[in-house]
């Protein structure tokens, strides 16, 4: 028997190959999108040695932090009732932030624990001033110092009033930026309070006051995080303890939960509804709602920012009273007394953004504007990426007449703006084009499956048109099998003869 050709097994190659192709097409054009899910599945959860777990871990650049001072410019009126305290804008001091997670533990339960350091480094070619600018303000530590004793008894109110009256006879201050952020600077009532028990239970538990005084290179201060790491379906990012409770005790009921984002990452497939996280510097959560659609470099977001969800105090959104602390105020200022050490702060937008146009009636000198004072997280649906952020946040500390202490007693009730801050960031040009990469699959999928089809339909076409054009020349030989059939052979003009019989196979190949 003749053994079949090397073209042969060729053939047969190319008809398989053409089957699995056409099959591989059908079914990606099919499964395509359980694919696609397990691709960002896979990309998305954090685990040892991953790449998503560096990125998260130490921020790929640097953040810009700018400080905003409000400086005051007619402190000698504060006691005049008919006076509006007047406020200068100075700024942006930008530093440069540096954060990383650090003492990470993975938990049997799918979730990891860490703390997080951050540094700043102040950035003189891109701020709009000195760190030895002089910005006069309120003395926030004696102010905080009186509401910590307005309901002490006359005589001890009296007696408090007649030492400060000594070592600090003014309202106001006037201090560098540097003090007032990072350095902190010595005050004569902390240096008093610190000899005297009953009166350092009125101040934070520090030598030294200021706004981000022993922050910088401190991976204590943020506190201990648990977060959901998204293997096996639980949300990643998803904060579930913080410094190992999941309420905390600043505010009561469901105010006190943590819960939300842990504000780097979010779930996959969001809605145009709400998000949240949970921040530290205000020990709540905070929620953010949608807004609108945008583009980001050409990526198609979800826009969600600050709206009454997350600056009302129970006036306008009932379930948000238990962030009142005892005293619900207008919308638009959020009462974080309890988190930092009993000061009278609130928290607000910049400039009073977004908030009840009583807060403006109290000051001059504020103008607050939705493109440089909103607060919006966008992302990008599908993934959950964050796409262009901007955090901004104002402090300010309430200033109220306090009976029986001399330095406050014949002042107006004002919600004094401090300072305020911003942070923005938007998703670098490096990581654009693998986000549309990847972002493009529900296109690229389908066009590729088509083409594995085609393409297996065209050999299988071709294998299909040889084996018939091979019958068809097997019936034709058939026939002249039965004559003689001249066939040039050679130069000498000889002929092969009839009864030749041609193999199936020869013709094939031939």
């Amino acid at each position: 028997m003749k053994p079949y050709p090397s073209c042969f097994h060729k053939s047969t190659c190319f008809g398989f190959l053409g089957i699995l192709l056409f099959s591989s097409g059908v079914a990606l054009l099919f499964l395509w999108t359980l694919l696609f899910d397990f691709i960002i599945a896979s990309m998305m959860v954090l685990k040892p040695n991953s790449q998503c777990l560096d990125v998260w871990k130490k921020a790929p650049m640097p953040l810009a932090l700018d400080f905003y001072f409000f400086n005051w410019t007619n402190p000698e009126e504060i006691y005049d009732l008919n006076r509006k305290p007047k406020f200068k804008q100075m700024g942006p001091y930008r530093f440069i932030e540096h954060r990383e997670k650090v003492n990470l533990t993975w938990n049997s339960n799918n979730t990891i624990t860490y703390r997080q350091l951050r540094y700043w480094y102040f950035d003189e070619r891109n701020s709009f001033g000195k760190l030895t600018d002089q910005i006069t303000t309120l003395n926030a530590v004696t102010m905080s110092a009186a509401n910590q004793i307005k309901d002490w008894s006359y005589f001890m109110k009296k007696g408090f009033s007649l030492s400060l009256a000594a070592i600090a006879p003014t309202i106001e201050i006037t201090k560098s930026v540097g003090e007032l952020l990072f350095q902190g600077y010595e005050d004569p009532y902390v240096d008093m309070a610190l000899t005297l028990p009953f009166l350092a239970e009125t101040l934070p538990p520090f030598d030294k006051f200021g706004w981000f005084y022993t922050r910088n290179e401190s991976y204590t201060y943020d506190g201990i995080f648990n977060m959901a790491t998204g293997k096996s379906d639980n949300n990643l990012g998803e904060l579930l303890e913080w410094n190992y409770h999941n309420q905390t005790s600043y505010f009561g009921g469901s105010c006190g939960k943590v819960h939300g984002s842990a504000a780097e990452l979010y779930p996959q497939y969001q809605k145009r509804n709400h998000i949240g996280f949970f921040s530290p510097d205000m020990c709540r959560h905070v929620q953010l709602d949608y807004e609108d659609d945008v583009f980001v470099k050409d990526i198609k977001g979800y826009k969600f920012s600050a709206q009454k969800s997350m600056l009302d105090n129970g006036t306008l959104v009932p379930e948000n009273k238990c962030y009142c602390n005892g005293e619900c105020i207008p919308s638009g200022l959020l009462n974080v007394s309890s988190c930092r050490y009993g000061t009278p702060s609130f928290v607000s937008l910049p400039h009073f953004y977004g908030a009840d146009p009583v807060y403006l009636t109290m000051v001059e000198g504020l103008k607050p504007e939705k493109d440089k004072h909103e607060v919006f997280i966008t992302l990008e649906p599908r993934i959950g990426a964050p796409l262009d952020v901007a955090i901004r946040l104002q402090l300010n500390i309430r200033l109220f007449p306090v009976e029986d202490i001399t330095l406050f007693e014949n002042i107006p009730s004002v919600f004094f703006p401090m300072l305020w801050f911003e942070q923005k960031a938007t998703v670098p040009d490096d990581i654009v084009w693998k986000m549309k990469l990847l972002l493009s699959s529900p296109i690229i999928f389908p066009v590729c499956a088509y083409l594995l089809m085609i393409t297996g339909s065209i050999l299988l076409i071709h294998l299909t048109c040889k084996l018939v054009t091979a019958r068809i020349f097997r019936t034709e030989n058939s026939c002249l099998s039965k004559e003689e059939v001249p066939l040039r052979a050679s130069r000498n003009n000889s002929y092969l003869t009839k009864n030749r019989k041609f193999h199936y196979l020869d013709l094939i190949y031939s």
